[in-house]
């Protein structure tokens, strides 16, 4: 293969890896995926030292080096700042606590990151998470949790409040474990009500669609959890609800009438 050719596929690749929208990092695993929020602190070096290679090659176009640039300061920021946010909750389970007072709250509970970031836990005291990942959430506790009750074992869920709204049962907020599935997320809704339209699902978040209804298809058979999709507080998981069948049959007779009427003029104009 020519070094021209090898030049032409590595560019296409990376143009497809670093603006295809998120179906791309939903039906493989990728070397370029930054998005999945349960990546290692060396995995995403691994990504960042890509993508710097690649804002800094004279072989992109000037949109594509800027595209990396800008990516790159965004894995910069969480690889500095970590993924723990102010309301953030999450469900510690502490397996060998001493006996407490009646009374006192025990560890085996649910609790909301406060300002800092910080996690303030009974008997333990302050954890500071500035600069942690989700996937050193367990260890940063667990080492904090030691402290005081030595070789204990200790579990961590970090917890997601999403919406689940449209064809559902109960629509609402539900908190949910980072390894959970959609489907557990319209489960916890009381599942799909008749008139849903299951597989055109689709996620927003403000008012930008996360993931469209095709790339989240993939994802959902794939088995991707809310946390390899990048899932974060206050997005919206939208289940369509189809529209009722008398509505369908106004609007097609509607169309058929305003053809009809179409058709009646070309015709008069032409006779």
């Amino acid at each position: 293969m020519s070094t021209l050719r090898a030049a032409a596929i590595g560019a296409g690749l990376v143009v497809g890896a670093m603006l295809a929208p998120p179906v791309a990092a939903a039906q493989q695993s990728d070397a370029w995926d930054f998005r999945d929020r349960g990546l290692s602190r060396q995995q995403l070096e691994q990504i960042l030292a890509r993508y710097q290679a690649a804002a800094a090659s004279p072989a992109y176009s000037a949109a594509l080096r800027s595209h990396a640039g800008a990516v790159s300061d965004s894995i910069r920021a969480r690889l500095r700042d970590g993924d723990m946010r102010v309301g953030d909750r999450l469900r510690l389970t502490v397996e060998g606590q001493s006996r407490l007072a009646e009374g006192q709250r025990g560890l085996s509970d649910t609790f909301a990151v406060s300002t800092g970031p910080a996690l303030l836990l009974p008997v333990v005291g302050r954890v500071e998470l500035t600069g942690v990942l989700r996937s050193e959430l367990a260890g940063r506790i667990a080492q904090s949790v030691d402290t005081v009750y030595r070789n204990a074992v200790v579990r961590v869920e970090l917890l997601t409040r999403l919406v689940v709204t449209g064809g559902v049962a109960r629509p609402g907020f539900y908190a949910l474990p980072s390894d959970a599935l959609i489907a557990d997320a319209i489960g916890a809704a009381g599942g799909v009500a008749a008139t849903a339209e299951l597989d055109q699902t689709y996620v927003e978040r403000g008012r930008d669609k996360l993931w469209s209804t095709d790339s989240l298809q993939v994802a959902m058979r794939e088995g991707r959890t809310i946390g390899n999709l990048g899932l974060q507080d206050e997005d919206r998981i939208i289940v369509p609800v189809a529209p009722p069948a008398n509505a369908l049959q106004t609007v097609q007779v509607f169309s058929y009438l305003l053809n009809l009427g179409l058709s009646l003029f070309t015709l008069s104009r032409v006779l």
